[in-house]
């Protein structure tokens, strides 16, 4: 298989293309200066906000419990 090397002009890119790669099992490896995952999500407007609301969703008893069956089907 070849190396791809990919520049992200921001965040936002970034983080796509990280949650492409993980969508596609595709093995990466970030840099040494990358962040912890918390920090990762947090740097993104986009992830922020669907984090909030999903923490506000389980707060509220709408959160929704599954098994990790569920996940990978």
């Amino acid at each position: 298989m070849s190396t791809l090397t990919i520049h992200p002009e921001n965040i936002d890119q970034e983080t796509a293309i990280r949650l492409f790669l993980d969508a596609l099992h595709v093995k990466y490896q970030a840099s040494e200066q990358s962040m912890d995952d918390t920090a990762y999500f947090l740097a993104s407007p986009v992830m922020t906000e669907r984090l909030n609301i999903a923490a506000e969703q389980e707060k509220n008893g709408a959160g929704k419990t599954i098994t990790l069956d569920e996940i990978w089907k």
